[in-house]
């Protein structure tokens, strides 16, 4: 359940607030789903990967309990959620939701695979004795994606040869591609999808 969370608390925390757009409704709708929802067993009882990607079952589900949530809160004399996102309040709810919230569900989960699988490679370079290869790995890639420095800075940083900094740093970044690749492919529940799922993931983050 740990490793659920992991991969989607801020996922589903995300698509509610793109519906409801209230910090705190969000916050505490995503709190109650995971209480009522997740940790009962009730979101994997029905989950069946032979019927499709998991993704889309968990959009749905989440609508189902906001539809649950809204009929909650028109029985109560105070209600708690401001459904103040949509024009129509809650009634839209339940139908399909734009492309905002599918698309903050999908930046948010590709953003936690990314960060296991950061975290999992830095562990297994330290293992292997190559904490060095995260190292440049990190400093090429991670730091400041947006302008990467070049092989030779890279090589400067860490007083190494610009190619012995380029081949340590591609051995870390062969595995962590490795490693995102197995985490999509645990999410999605097959390989036939999964260069399609890679290909979203990348061009969100």
């Amino acid at each position: 359940m740990s490793e659920f969370a992991d991969r989607y608390h801020e996922a589903i925390r995300a698509f509610i607030s793109a519906i409801v757009r209230h910090p705190m409704d969000a916050d505490d709708l995503a709190q109650r789903f995971f209480e009522t929802i997740v940790l009962s067993g009730r979101l994997f009882a029905n989950a069946d990967r032979h019927k499709g990607k998991f993704r889309p079952y968990l959009k749905q589900a989440i609508r189902n309990f906001l539809v649950d949530e809204r009929r909650r809160q028109a029985r109560s004399p105070a209600a708690e959620v401001r459904p103040d996102a949509v024009a129509d309040g809650w009634n839209t709810i339940s139908a399909e939701v734009s492309p905002g919230p599918d698309e903050e569900l999908l930046r948010a989960w590709a953003r936690s695979l990314v960060a296991i699988a950061v975290s999992r490679l830095e562990a297994s370079c330290a293992a292997n004795g190559q904490t060095q290869h995260f190292q440049l790995f990190a400093h090429r890639y991670l730091q400041d994606p947006d302008r990467p420095p070049s092989w030779r800075e890279v090589g400067q940083t860490f007083g190494l040869d610009e190619k012995i900094a380029r081949s340590r740093a591609e051995t870390a970044a062969r595995r962590f591609r490795a490693l995102l690749r197995d985490l999509v492919t645990s999410d999605i529940g097959s390989e036939a999808d999964v260069d399609e799922e890679l290909h979203a993931v990348i061009a969100v983050l």
